[in-house]
């Protein structure tokens, strides 16, 4: 047996530097069967306010507490990793917590951090890159930047792993810190890194490594400056391949959207007694 309940709020907010962070909905399910997969606590959260209007883009960016009245922990931690939403007149972002005690009341507390983003050029959270299809096995971003994002082919990678496998810890100690733990991340994922769909013309392939949950998302623009989105990706350690509806086009421009410490800004929450279903 499987149970929904769901519970809207009115009020239950917290309000912290012009940003009013409100829960506006629990969505909990249960199941008396051997298969917990379908236990869930699903937290409904909206932020609104003038600051968030200068912002493109928010995710919550960590749970850090989650009690409920009868003292069990509800941090879920198989739940990390979070995606930004659109900013909007209804700017809502969810996350998941364990199921709550049976005889819980209430979510005591609710402890944690959302991200603002608005990536431009000038903030460093746009980042252009022009014939990024003569640009294989080269990190794409700026030696400075906490991530590294690198544009493969399967032929170019195979040969980048042929030519570097065998260089020495020697070697690899006088090369620049970044570089060398970028050698040996691509030729330690090699192994098993392309799949089936490897020669789809429209996939393309890319290698994301450093402090990865900075790398945001990418998007191409044709010689017009249209956006043009991805229909999907997926994620394979650190290799993300893109499926478009087409081919990409040699004469378009790759942007990558990137965390920078001046297109982001953090705020940190603490929401009280809120009542379960």
């Amino acid at each position: 047996m499987k149970i929904n309940l769901t519970i809207a709020f009115l009020i239950l907010t917290t309000s912290i530097f012009s940003q009013k962070i409100s829960v506006k909905e629990i969505n909990e399910s249960r199941t008396t069967s051997d298969n917990l997969y379908n236990n869930k606590c699903e937290i409904n959260l909206k932020i609104s306010g003038d600051e968030i209007r200068k912002y493109k883009f928010v995710k919550i960016s960590k749970i850090s507490k989650a009690i409920d009245d009868k003292g069990i922990d509800l941090v879920n931690e198989e739940n990390r990793s979070f995606d930004y939403v659109t900013i909007d007149q209804d700017s809502r972002i969810t996350f998941e917590l364990k199921v709550p005690s049976r005889k819980a009341e209430v979510i005591k507390e609710i402890a944690g951090e959302v991200c603002l983003y608005n990536p431009t050029e000038v903030n460093g959270g746009i980042v252009k890159i022009l014939n990024y299809q003569n640009k294989t096995n080269i990190n794409l971003l700026p030696n400075n930047s906490p991530v590294q994002v690198v544009y493969l082919t399967k032929e170019s990678y195979a040969k980048y792993v042929k030519e570097n496998k065998d260089k020495k810890e020697e070697e690899l100690k006088k090369m620049p810190e970044i570089a060398r733990k970028m050698v040996e991340g691509l030729v330690s994922a090699f192994d098993g890194m392309f799949g089936m769909n490897d020669n789809d013309p429209n996939q393309v392939f890319f290698f994301v490594n450093g402090e990865e949950s900075k790398f945001v998302d990418l998007y191409f623009e044709d010689v017009n400056g249209k956006k043009i989105e991805h229909d999907g990706k997926s994620t394979t350690n650190n290799l993300i391949s893109y499926s478009f509806g087409e081919k990409p086009n040699q004469n378009w421009k790759l942007i990558l959207n990137i965390e920078s410490n001046n297109s982001i800004k953090k705020i940190p929450f603490i929401i009280s007694d809120i009542e379960l279903p």
